[in-house]
């Protein structure tokens, strides 16, 4: 984990080609490949990620959400809706996020100790890996024009810790609102989550709402919206289009996102690269 030849981290645009409505907008990027986090970003993430993995509503990818879903006994009345969550990665507030993952890698030390301070995937105590992930994300750094800029209180989208941060601080946000739902009626009959986008099915339209409210109360930082199914009982959500069939079950069938051609010129490509140099 010793970082050698280390280069600054460089930020470019990724542009959102399904995006037309918005004027293509555009995903701003950090590269970290031999930057000086970037091998023990990657150890952490090893350390990190099967705790993660445990929670109920995290989903794998879309072929997981059809499988749990074909077991569902869906009622004709109920909505489905999904809940995307606004440019999550720059939005998440490193300051806050860090004791989150902290305190859940705690809450799951039982499966992971040794002895009573250390992990069993790491010779690392919970005091070392907080050290580290502080390290790794102190500050958000990148060069751009010749010049070092920083990001305050975010982390690099590029660098694999920030993913996992992200995951907690999530899975935090969503369980304190699946709570509050549950205290006062408005729970969802299941919700399912993959990175930043949500399935979720009501049996009203109010609870539904009561429940964006409460996601969106959680923390300043983080805000969801929310897309309704069609008239037609219907939803797309990440590459499945999802049909309320009024007998029981859901029919599913491939969404593909609706990409215009975009014709991209050395002259624009190097104007969203970061490390170009006239």
């Amino acid at each position: 984990m010793y970082p050698s030849d280390c280069v600054p981290p460089r930020i470019y645009g990724m542009v959102k080609p399904h995006k037309p409505e918005k004027n293509y907008p555009m995903r701003p990027v950090v590269s970290t490949i031999n930057t000086p986090p970037y091998g023990t970003s990657e150890y952490l993430v090893k350390i990190i990620q099967p705790t993660l993995n445990k929670n109920i509503t995290r989903l794998i990818n879309s072929r997981n959400f059809v499988n749990d879903a074909k077991e569902w006994k869906i009622d004709p009345n109920e909505n489905q809706v999904s809940f995307d969550v606004i440019n999550v990665y720059p939005s998440v507030p490193i300051n806050e996020a860090i004791p989150v993952i902290i305190n859940i890698l705690n809450d799951d030390l039982e499966d992971l100790k040794r002895t009573k301070l250390t992990l069993s995937r790491t010779k690392l105590t919970l005091i070392d890996i907080h050290q580290l992930i502080e390290l790794s994300l102190s500050i958000c750094y990148f060069l751009y024009e010749d010049k070092i800029r920083i990001l305050p209180n975010s982390g690099p989208i590029g660098l694999s810790l920030m993913v996992v941060i992200a995951e907690a601080f999530l899975q935090s946000i969503e369980k304190r609102a699946l709570d509050i739902a549950f205290v006062n009626s408005f729970q969802p009959i299941t919700y399912k989550r993959y990175v930043d986008d949500s399935h979720a099915r009501f049996d009203s339209k109010e609870k539904q709402e009561l429940f964006l409210k409460a996601l969106n109360e959680q923390n300043p930082s983080i805000k969801y919206t929310v897309e309704l199914e069609n008239k037609r009982k219907q939803l797309n959500f990440l590459d499945i289009g999802i049909t309320n069939t009024m007998n029981g079950f859901y029919e599913f069938q491939i969404h593909q996102l609706q990409i215009n051609n975009l014709y991209y010129t050395t002259q624009m490509t190097m104007q969203l690269c970061a490390s170009y140099r006239k």
